[in-house]
């Protein structure tokens, strides 16, 4: 991904400040069992940001609820259900919520920046992968072959 398209997905690398998401969760947790919908969102928003994977999943649990539960705020939810999915490294699921934007809203400037993100990721990891698995094929055969040898040694 170049850095000229970064700016539409600029929520996928730019982390809140510890002090920002404590304003949203101290506005999130005063309002109580009565909290709205646009605090919760804001403070959800505030938690996929973070740089901690359990602030991530608890901010993709709450824009479920929100999606679920508010059929109005669907369209804003799937673009951050996306990169929530994207930061906890749930690829498939951030794919299936951007391209449900995408649906709708194909010349989405974030949602196509993510979604070539989205695809670089997994294009890189599934390098990795193969890399990995060739990497333990090599040495499950190196390991094998010596012993193979060695059980011929003693015929």
């Amino acid at each position: 991904m170049t850095s000229d398209t970064l700016p539409y997905a600029v929520d996928a690398e730019c982390p809140l400040k510890d002090s920002e998401l404590a304003v949203l969760r101290k506005q999130y947790e005063s309002e109580g069992a009565y909290v709205g919908v646009q605090t919760k969102f804001n403070y959800a928003w505030g938690l996929i940001k973070s740089t901690r994977r359990g602030d991530q999943q608890h901010g993709v649990r709450l824009l479920t609820e929100i999606f679920r539960d508010h059929v109005e705020r669907r369209r804003e939810c799937l673009y951050y259900l996306a990169l929530g999915h994207y930061r906890l490294g749930n690829y498939a699921e951030a794919r299936r919520y951007n391209e449900i934007l995408l649906e709708n809203e194909p010349a989405n400037s974030q949602a196509l920046s993510l979604r070539g993100l989205i695809d670089d990721k997994v294009a890189r990891e599934g390098l990795l992968g193969v890399a990995i698995v060739s990497g333990v094929a090599l040495a499950a055969g190196l390991v094998g072959s010596a012993l193979w040898k060695g059980l011929a040694r003693k015929r």
